[in-house]
């Protein structure tokens, strides 16, 4: 019983903290802030998918509220709106996120989205300017400095066909009939919550 009864005490002892020691925190983690919105501009370029069609060039604007599921994934909604001049483009997508090496401060990602997005003339018609269903794959590197990150994001992206669309005269219009694809390079900063 003796034996017993110095077992316990010996495992019940108290530590005291030594003055002016301090006491070792849990690391910081990326699942610390699982919650990040992204601000981020950047420039895009689309060409309809139709003999003679010529590239055009779009400045933008994207909005994104992305939540960490583990460490290394991450989805996303993410809007998009971008023009030029008389012929503007416009989406909604959802987004998968793969970071690889996603506990340091630089942090390359793998991505996929699908959405809906339209691209046509400012002053088309309800028809031309229907969301048509949208693909968009890409990468990009993160920088990240604690609660804050910046990053570069290069996609491809690809929009359906509208076959509704009847009249063809104008690039927009031709954006908004046949299906476009092309390449977007966007540069932006995160703030994680």
């Amino acid at each position: 019983m003796r034996a017993l009864l110095l077992l316990v005490a010996s495992t019940a002892v108290a530590h005291a903290q030594a003055p002016g020691q301090v006491v070792a925190s849990e690391p910081s983690t990326v699942m610390a802030r699982r919650w990040a919105i992204d601000l981020s501009l950047g420039g895009q370029s689309l060409t309809a998918k139709h003999a003679g069609a010529e590239a055009v060039g779009f400045g933008g604007l994207e909005l994104a509220a992305r939540f960490r599921i583990r460490p290394t994934m991450e989805i996303a909604l993410a809007f998009e709106g971008a023009g030029n001049q008389g012929i503007s483009t416009a989406g909604f997508f959802a987004e998968f996120r793969y970071r690889f090496m996603a506990e340091r401060p630089w942090t390359p990602f793998a991505l996929a989205g699908l959405g809906v997005a339209s691209a046509a003339d400012k002053t088309g018609t309800d028809t031309e300017k229907k969301g048509r269903g949208a693909l968009r794959i890409g990468g990009g590197i993160e920088r990240r400095f604690g609660a804050w990150g910046i990053e570069a994001t290069l996609r491809l992206v690809g929009i359906g066909e509208n076959k509704a669309v009847m009249t063809v005269t104008t690039r927009g219009q031709e954006l908004a009939r046949y299906s476009a694809s092309g390449a977007e390079l966007v540069v932006g900063g995160t703030f994680y919550f």
